[in-house]
């Protein structure tokens, strides 16, 4: 991470824990419960944000050798990205051209060529159309025509953007935004490399995914007998990018840091950095590794949620060598969100088709959950 970013958000989380304070937003904010579980809204979420905005599908390193793949699901668009011989990735709709059966059925791999399950139409890594099962049948089909449908992609900071559109747009440029670009390229994510994954279909909004991650206010109360000891509650650093975000929470150990000198302390260590990409990506640096989550609705259901959470060793060396540490931090986030996070998260759902209330209150000390709301009502505003 730069040193001059470390020393402002260190000088700033310092100020706040003499001063007993932490990063406010203006006023509190009042969030409509009908949005999340209203059937109308899911539908606008899916429409204007999902299928119009770059969605990360995994991590490069995963991608390490010519013709390995990953599939994803973004919003109902089965999605698979392959490296090419060349070393570039390109990225394809998962469907054959003939019958639209899903073409790639496994999560990773890697192959030369697909072969659709349904009749053997078979497509290149590149994409192309080789061949034609009983080509008799098809005398008059332009193979030229019929190789699978490209999809926007680009890779950078270590991460496979797609837009899963084929005319859609893809410029990370002004997705992301200056500041957020060279502060995510400080954070060398190019030289992280993939340890380990799990997917989940979960009876959730997607929404009540993502708010999970947006305020460390519930820290010390819902994770009280987990992580919560280890955790400093209601201190933290907060900007905006855009419609991205950055939250900064702060372990205990921090308070050790408080005499140190901001322009020399190593901050990483005692802090969690939590980047919010918008829509549905969240970025988690904690201590010694990154996490990587990607969460999306449901293609159909506006109570389901699509979840894919990765674990990133900062280098390849580390992941072999501290496999031991990955593993106990894997039990320990697993354990932590499907016990206690999404728990919650359903509890809250329940309420909500309940009739138990009209609003929620976001606080004043949760700017993040503030401005993630405001950028979904924004870019689904007719």
């Amino acid at each position: 991470m730069d040193r001059a970013l470390q020393t402002e958000i260190a000088r700033r989380l310092f100020a706040h824990m003499a001063a007993r304070t932490t990063d406010l937003a203006p006023r509190e904010m009042y969030q409509p419960a009908e949005s999340y579980i209203d059937p109308a809204q899911a539908t606008r979420e899916r429409e204007k944000i999902f299928r119009k905005l770059p969605s990360i599908v995994c991590h490069e390193s995963e991608l390490a050798n010519p013709h390995d793949y990953v599939t994803a699901d973004i919003v109902g668009v089965p999605v698979v990205a392959v490296r090419q011989p060349d070393g570039t990735v390109r990225a394809f709709t998962n469907v054959c051209r003939h019958r639209g059966s899903r073409l790639v059925t496994a999560e990773r791999g890697n192959a030369r060529q697909f072969v659709c399950p349904f009749h053997a139409w078979t497509y290149g890594t590149d994409g192309t159309l080789r061949n034609i099962a009983y080509p008799d049948g098809f005398c008059g089909v332009d193979r030229g025509d019929h190789s699978l449908v490209r999809l926007p992609c680009e890779v950078r900071h270590g991460l496979v953007w797609v837009t899963p559109v084929a005319d859609g747009a893809l410029d990370l440029d002004d997705h992301l935004g200056p500041e957020l670009d060279r502060e995510l390229a400080g954070w060398r994510l190019v030289r992280a490399v993939y340890e380990r994954s799990e997917n989940f279909d979960l009876p959730i909004n997607w929404k009540l995914v993502v708010d999970g991650f947006m305020e460390d206010y519930h820290l010390c109360v819902l994770h009280k007998s987990t992580i919560g000891p280890y955790m400093m509650a209601n201190l933290h650093e907060y900007s905006a990018f855009r419609s991205h975000s950055r939250l900064v929470a702060s372990r205990a150990s921090l308070a050790k840091l408080a005499e140190h000198d901001p322009e020399t302390v190593d901050l990483l260590p005692s802090a969690i950095f939590i980047y919010a990409l918008f829509p549905g990506q969240i970025l988690v640096w904690q201590a010694d590794h990154f996490e990587l989550w990607t969460i999306r609705p449901h293609a159909t259901d506006a109570l389901r949620a699509t979840v894919s959470a990765r674990l990133l060793a900062p280098t390849a060396a580390s992941r072999e060598t501290e496999r031991p540490l990955w593993d106990r931090n894997w039990k320990i986030l697993m354990d932590t969100v499907q016990a206690e996070d999404w728990v919650a998260a359903r509890d809250i759902q329940d309420g909500i088709a309940g009739g138990g209330q009209s609003h929620f209150v976001f606080g004043r000390n949760e700017p993040a959950l503030q401005h993630f709301h405001r950028e979904v009502a924004r870019a689904t505003a007719a």
